[in-house]
């Protein structure tokens, strides 16, 4: 992995818990459904998170071999 890889990996761990917050957030607000709310609002940003960071990481991927470690 190159250095824009592994910035690109750190964010998306970010994003990821961002959207942790948020989807408990307003699974709290509706107590009583609390779980189909949280898949719901948890899945529908994560998925899309995901795809656009397996992307990214794609695009800035160096086009020379990395030198293998022994």
């Amino acid at each position: 992995m190159n250095f824009r890889q592994k910035i690109t990996v750190v964010v998306v761990d970010i994003l990821v818990l961002v959207e942790l917050c948020i989807s408990i957030y307003f699974a709290n607000l509706n107590a009583d459904n609390f779980t189909p709310v949280f898949l719901k609002v948890f899945m529908g940003m994560l998925i899309p998170t995901l795809i656009a960071a397996k992307l990214v990481i794609r695009r800035v991927r160096s086009g020379e071999p990395e030198a293998q470690q022994t």
